[in-house]
């Protein structure tokens, strides 16, 4: 668009814009601005500069931060260089007419070729402004008409945030000219007294990050110290964070300086809200379950994609600073006490004074362990704060965790993406050490996700030395992917072997909050065991509940590089919630002797080798004689286990019962093409159906790519019953939405459909298990959750044995239990 558009529009005899000059190409960095025009409807004018002029585009509802919404861009008429500096009111009846502020500016780079994204409909940039930064895209949209509509997306990156955009917007509704607001700039007011107090604020926060640079870091010891000069708090599990406050200016740094204010918006919000001229508190970022625990993979989940920031509060232990007065040297009790009385009258719930008690650290330690917290933190009550790692302040934890470095990562197969492993290390006065290898605690999705990202940072020469010396297995030197030692994996482990790695570990996740050349080795403590690991005997087997598990370091899934002893353990970790769903039950096995990359094979009856507590059981029913194998109790379930089986399929019915179902199940499974979200819709449908019916019912991820619908029934209604009933239910469903439903076997008839299997509900039919394990590609688990938890589910194979040992430790009620038991026919 020529500037003659531009020209054509206005009389420069009336308004103030600038009119256009010669176009003169200039050689420095190109800029960018954005002006917020009160029009006929307010929006928010994009101008980038491109040949001498401004490409400019009219976004309604101004630029957001979040990468899932689209804000529309209409392209209008290129803008002279000059007007990136014009700020007034442009009079009514000219075009345009209402007030313009200058809303952000600075440069911008292209993405590529910036005139063939242009012609091609896709500009990719990267803003370098006083407000807006990070890459962005503009993507034309296809349509009839004059209009030439785009969308402006920001990209996930560093700069994105997931926040309220209204209030995003709202707080910065002064220029970054002259700081005046939209009513000022329309009322011809010059440069207000705010502004100057802004600068003032701006200079005065750099000036206190200046002052208190580094936050005061604990000492690991093997147990809490006693007597009533310390105190002892709980180990949050989130991420540290200083907030600076100053004035109407806010930021908060991470313990590695980085600038994280615009990730954390609800602590911004907060410490904004503060009666205070200037603050400096020390606290941890955290996101807490109904229980009040604290979880670094829901702060993860609520700092990424699809999370919600809202979530994130933050536990308060310390100020530095408050209206003006250094508080450092003060005792930490004195520093408490001016903590507690701020926050107090602050009167909200997202900034949290973290409570302490008197002495008693090895009670508050092990109450804390009991619990599943990480550990507690214990303080010199009289000591003055001090950055840098001080004895004064010492942490004891439950279970071994630490960061590491990600040396490198091996994939499932050549050429695929999938993550196997990750190759972890620390800092030893400098040099790189190998410290093992991580392969769980990784869904499917976050696991593509790290290999992708991994891959961009490939080198071809490790840091390590050689295979015999660095202590990574020869064998597998040659497939590691290395990668710059730049990332930093959390990984939670059950104790450090003699040659120096790390036992049993699970993956808890990245951490961008810490520099990878402090990593060091911490030396374990001496704490109660809470791992379900048994000590292995002198032949290297592992022996859990008195059975003997052999080969436990074989590999029974080469994603995630999970071990037929780590199998073991987690079954004996969800026995007390798995055995009531099997025991005395006809059972189904999967068993994969050689993994689940190997050949598997489905048994049902107690010969080829199961152990002593597998048990027979024989009936006869309309003629035919059948055999299935049921067991009685843990050791049963761990000979299972032992002789390779994986997936666990009970009946719906016990062997003391055997004609009557005690649960009748829907098994929704979604043709390849049809999204989950559409799966996630068809189960609350199904729950609505039956609640219409009388019935209650409970969720249950398969592990597979389905869902199950569970109704628990009291053991009255027949089979046939049950089956008529849950048939009706299904064609009731396709009856309803024949273009989202099927409820035949026909394959042929299932693309892009749901298939409401209710045979499930059937004489012989099973089901997998709550809890059991898949033999499919990283273990995945079949979870029973509760409905609540259904808008926020990825994947019906999302959840890894870790993840699942973790669960169950932290949610004390079984989501079926709540459910009591139904009939049918009395519903």
């Amino acid at each position: 668009m020529a500037l003659e558009e531009y020209r054509r529009k206005r009389d420069f005899k009336i308004t103030p814009e600038p009119a256009p000059g010669r176009t003169q190409v200039r050689s420095r960095k190109l800029a960018y601005l954005i002006q917020k025009h009160d029009a006929t409807r307010l929006h928010y004018d994009l101008r980038l500069e491109l040949d001498g002029a401004l490409l400019s585009w009219a976004v309604t509802k101004g630029p957001s931060l979040n990468p899932a919404d689209k804000r529309l861009a209409v392209r209008v008429e290129d803008h002279p260089i000059s007007y990136g500096s014009f700020e007034g009111t442009i009079p009514k009846g000219q075009y345009g007419g209402g007030t313009v502020m200058l809303w952000d500016t600075g440069t911008w780079d292209p993405v590529g070729d910036a005139h063939f994204g242009l012609k091609k409909g896709h500009l990719a940039f990267v803003l370098n402004g006083e407000r807006l930064k990070g890459r962005w895209d503009l993507i034309r949209m296809h349509g009839e008409g004059k209009r030439e509509n785009w969308l402006l997306i920001k990209v996930d990156d560093d700069a994105a945030r997931r926040s309220d955009e209204e209030k995003f917007l709202e707080g910065l509704s002064f220029s970054v000219k002259t700081g005046r607001n939209m009513e000022a700039i329309a009322a011809g007011e010059t440069m207000p007294e705010t502004k100057s107090d802004k600068r003032k604020d701006r200079g005065n926060l750099r000036r206190l990050m200046e002052l208190y640079p580094a936050v005061q870091l604990a000492t690991l010891v093997d147990r809490p110290p006693e007597g009533a000069q310390w105190i002892h708090e709980i180990k949050f599990d989130g991420y540290r964070v200083l907030g600076f406050v100053s004035g109407d200016e806010v930021s908060l740094l991470t313990r590695n300086g980085k600038d994280w204010t615009h990730r954390f918006e609800p602590l911004r919000e907060s410490l904004s809200k503060l009666n205070v001229t200037d603050v400096v508190l020390d606290m941890e970022a955290v996101v807490v379950d109904s229980e009040g625990k604290s979880s670094f993979h829901a702060l993860q989940g609520a700092l990424g994609d699809g999370g919600d920031p809202a979530d994130i509060i933050a536990y308060v232990f310390d100020v530095l600073r408050l209206d003006g007065e250094d508080l450092t040297q003060l005792k930490l009790t004195e520093r408490k006490k001016k903590l507690q009385a701020l926050l107090s009258a602050s009167k909200q719930e997202v900034l949290r004074y973290s409570e302490h008690i008197v002495g008693q650290g090895a009670e508050m330690f092990a109450k804390a362990c009991e619990k599943g917290l990480e550990g507690i933190i214990s303080k010199k009550a009289d000591a003055v704060y001090v950055g840098g790692r001080q004895k004064s302040w010492v942490k004891t934890k439950c279970l071994l965790r630490q960061e590491f470095i990600i040396l490198g990562f091996s994939t499932v197969r050549s050429g695929q993406r999938a993550l196997g492993a990750l190759y972890l290390g620390y800092r030893d006065k400098g040099a790189l050490r190998y410290a093992g290898k991580v392969g769980t605690g990784f869904t499917m999705s976050s696991a593509r996700a790290l290999a992708d990202r991994f891959a961009k940072l490939a080198i071809e020469k490790p840091g390590l030395q050689r295979a015999d010396a660095s202590g990574v297995p020869a064998q597998e030197w040659r497939s590691i992917q290395w990668v710059k030692p730049v990332l930093l994996a959390e990984v939670a482990f059950s104790e450090w072997t003699e040659d120096g790695h790390i036992r049993h570990p699970s993956f808890q996740g990245l951490r961008e909050d810490k520099d990878p050349e402090g990593v060091k080795k911490e030396m374990p403590v001496k704490t109660p065991k809470t791992e379900v690991s048994k000590p292995k005997n002198k032949s290297g087997s592992l022996v859990l509940s008195g059975v003997t598990i052999t080969h436990p370091d074989r590999v029974i899934s080469e994603t995630g590089h999970i071990t037929k002893g780590e199998l073991a353990e987690y079954y004996a970790g969800v026995a007390d919630l798995l055995l009531p769903r099997i025991v005395r039950r006809p059972l189904s096995l999967l068993r994969c002797p050689s993994g689940i990359d190997g050949q598997c094979f489905y048994q049902r009856n107690p010969g080829q080798g199961l152990g002593p507590s597998v048990q027979p059981f024989k009936f006869k029913h309309k003629g035919k004689n059948y055999e299935y194998l049921y067991i009685e109790d843990e050791k049963g379930l761990l000979e299972l286990v032992q002789m390779g089986a994986i997936e666990i399929h009970p009946w719906g019915s016990t062997i003391d019962s055997i004609d009557f179902p005690d649960r009748m199940i829907f098994d929704l499974d979604p043709a390849p093409d049809v999204p989950f979200e559409a799966l996630k819709l068809a189960a609350q449908d199904l729950r609505q159906r039956l609640k219409r019916k009388g019935l209650e019912a409970g969720l249950k991820c398969t592990g597979g790519k389905g869902l199950h619908v569970t109704v628990p029934l009291s053991g009255r209604d027949a089979w046939p019953a049950v089956k008529a009933f849950s048939a009706s239910v299904a064609q009731e469903m396709v009856a309803a939405a024949p273009e989202a439903y099927v409820a035949t076997m026909s394959k042929a008839k299932r693309t892009g459909k749901i298939f409401i299997d209710y045979f499930r509900n059937d004489y012989t039919a099973t089901a997998i298990a709550d809890y059991a394990v898949r033999a499919r590609p990283g273990a995945p688990v079949a979870v029973p959750l509760e409905w609540s938890e259904l808008k926020g589910l990825d994947s019906p194979n999302q959840f890894s044995l870790g993840d699942v040992l973790k669960r169950v430790k932290t949610k004390k009620a079984d989501p079926f239990l709540s459910i009591k038991a139904q009939t049918i026919a009395g519903r």
